[in-house]
């Protein structure tokens, strides 16, 4: 019998706010939106220049709102719509119940085989599973120890699941 993994967290504001902050890096690091901030900045130095040159500062105002926005602003309003849709969210400060062995993992009353997942992607403060375009997340801090973080890897690598470290 192989050995079984017991995570239990509770899916509270902070632990929602560390999944919904790493899925939005990885997805983010993985996308052309992440140029955007480049286009910003390039756009501010015509700003200038039309500023100094033309004596027109419409493009300066606009590319640099635009700047702050992607690298100040971007996060924490999105921090404030996320926490606003955690409040109403029926799993709100839900006690999870999950139960790793050799068939699979079982979440709640739910199971989920091996062969329906697809990746395993493991980010520095947890793990996004993958089936279709669904993911859970499972944060680090939910397992008791290394070695139950090792063992749910190698069932991931037994079963041909896709599986990719990005810390």
């Amino acid at each position: 019998m192989s050995k079984k993994i017991i995570l239990e967290y509770r899916w509270d504001k902070e632990t929602f706010l560390q999944a919904s902050k790493a899925i939005y890096d990885f997805h983010m690091k993985h996308s052309p939106k992440r140029f955007l901030g480049w286009f910003f900045i390039a756009l501010t130095q015509f700003g200038v220049v039309g500023a100094l040159k033309k004596d027109v500062y419409g493009l300066l105002i606009v590319s640099t709102l635009l700047v702050v926005y992607w690298y100040a602003l971007r996060w924490p309003l999105r921090k404030v719509m996320l926490l606003r849709s955690f409040d109403s969210s029926e799993i709100k400060d839900h006690l999870f119940h999950i139960e790793i062995d050799d068939r699979g993992v079982n979440i709640d009353e739910a199971t989920l085989l091996w062969n329906d997942i697809q990746e395993l992607i493991a980010l520095c403060d947890g793990f996004l599973l993958y089936q279709g375009d669904a993911f859970l997340f499972f944060p680090k801090s939910a397992f008791h120890s290394q070695k139950d973080r090792e063992t749910f890897i190698s069932y991931v690598k037994e079963h041909d699941i896709f599986y990719k470290e990005e810390c």
